[in-house]
């Protein structure tokens, strides 16, 4: 690979094939047809992978590697997401925006039960709703960016589309800008991506045919949010922690899922800059989220969160095999699933918990205990690893940001999983809604390899550092 870095054939080569791909994907492919889809994104995994793994790249080949990263998203924002159906939630509950009618107020099937008319909530436009009965759950930055979208293009599907995937392209932008910031930072020193140096984590991110297709591709907000806590994660290695607060903030009001890593921050910054940090973040998400702090408001979005809990099921790990194992002993009459869910839910608090409690201070023995903004990534990601493995439901862009996290930790399988993910679009085969559960054994499968990969080289590090005098140079 080294003698073919310098050369301009292979960049050329793999970048014409990657924009046919992704054109194909964006414009073309139709999710019923699983193994076209199958086939092309691992041909395109293929290509990532040859650049990822390459070695030698020059500093101009990095240049084009972003640029072409961004490139591909640019391709994707005249198409119609063709994998998800959620933009068409996003549109409906932007129009009730724009006609001064809150969002959260009454689901769509409401309207059509009362016969009550909403420029731009058609008839056409409620068929292609995926769950029309349940009030919608998306945080106040995505009801902003639906209002905005639908204010600029108010007749036009297509342009109010673009509005919603030129704001996710601009969050990517931030998310790579980031990542480059963390790797000038630890240039000259540990990359904190071992098996993909010299490449910049922020190419290795820019690449990945999961984030280009599942964010502006299919428009999911994850994108949105991985850009906060990176500026937030970025702001805390700084010292700037009531800049990381508003980011975190603001993460939180795009995906209610930063909540989760709360207890991770706090406990890791100390109980004087917690406060701090707590303070200001209570107060810039009381801000954001104003327009729903009302009881009937907040009822009904905790009653669609505790839908997501107790009904949805797609692409679980551990649900799936809890689930039969106490459809199998349980008694007649208990409703497993409807139990089981919010009893994982709390598992997931009491992990989190946990993990919080457990500071992972060093990689080897020795070294001077890790500062916060070293320590968060690792903790945050075996925090989100294990809300994603007790999930009743995991859709592929669910994973974009644990890959994005991962970049800044030594994990690589995170990675395998967003290659891997593919495979839980077998649901859709042939226009049905049925999982292939074997298909998703296989994927988890992959997953549980790289994840004892990750153990055995982490293992590794750490025999072959303990031999070696130790850097104790002190986190940040």
């Amino acid at each position: 690979m080294a003698r073919n870095s310098s050369h301009p054939i292979l960049p050329v080569t793999v970048s014409g094939a990657m924009i046919a791909l992704t054109v194909f994907l964006g414009y073309f492919a139709d999710r019923p047809a699983f193994l076209g889809l199958l086939g092309s994104y691992g041909l395109w995994f293929g290509l990532y992978g040859l650049v990822l793994f390459g070695r030698g790249w020059t500093a101009v080949q990095q240049r084009w590697w972003l640029g072409l990263g961004l490139g591909l998203r640019a391709l994707l924002l005249c198409s119609t997401p063709n994998f998800s159906d959620d933009v068409f939630r996003f549109l409906w509950d932007g129009h009730l925006s724009a006609a001064g009618l809150h969002p959260f107020a009454h689901p769509p099937a409401y309207y059509l039960e009362q016969q009550l008319a909403v420029p731009g909530n058609t008839p056409e436009l409620y068929q292609r709703l995926n769950s029309p009965q349940y009030h919608t759950v998306y945080p106040p930055v995505c009801q902003a960016v639906f209002w905005l979208a639908v204010r600029c293009f108010p007749e036009s599907m297509a342009g109010a589309i673009f509005v919603i995937k030129f704001f996710l392209l601009a969050c990517e932008a931030g998310t790579i800008a980031v990542l480059a910031r963390f790797q000038l930072r630890t240039s000259g020193s540990e990359t904190p991506a071992p098996g993909l140096a010299p490449l910049s984590i922020a190419v290795a991110y820019a690449l990945n045919p999961l984030a280009i297709q599942e964010i502006t591709g299919n428009c999911h907000f994850e994108g949105a949010m991985l850009c906060f806590l990176l500026a937030g994660l970025w702001a805390l290695q700084r010292q700037r922690r009531a800049g990381a607060a508003v980011f975190w903030a603001l993460a939180t009001a795009a995906k209610l899922l930063p909540l989760l890593f709360l207890p991770i921050v706090l406990l890791g910054l100390g109980w004087r800059k917690a406060l701090r940090f707590a303070l200001v973040f209570a107060g810039t998400a009381a801000v954001l989220f104003l327009p729903l702090l009302q009881p009937d408001i907040l009822l009904h979005m905790a009653g669609s969160l505790q839908l997501y809990f107790r009904q949805f099921e797609f692409n679980a790990s551990l649900y799936y095999v809890l689930k039969n194992i106490g459809e199998a002993y349980a008694p007649p009459k208990l409703d497993v699933a409807r139990t089981l869910g919010p009893i994982l839910a709390g598992l997931v608090f009491l992990s989190v918990l946990v993990v919080s409690a457990y500071k992972i201070r060093r990689d080897r023995p020795g070294e001077v205990p890790a500062g916060p903004g070293e320590r968060l990534p690792k903790q945050m990601v075996l925090a989100l690893g294990i809300y994603l493995s007790l999930a009743t439901t995991v859709h592929p862009w669910y994973v974009v940001p644990l890959f994005g996290l991962s970049l800044l930790t030594p994990w690589r399988f995170p990675l395998v999983w967003s290659a891997a993910v593919v495979l839980s679009y077998s649901h859709y085969v042939g226009g049905g809604f049925l999982e292939n559960y074997r298909l998703i054994g296989l994927e988890y499968a992959l997953v549980a390899l790289a994840i004892g990969w990750d153990v055995w080289q982490r293992r590794r590090r750490l025999n072959l550092s303990s031999s070696r005098p130790q850097n104790n140079a002190p986190g940040f």
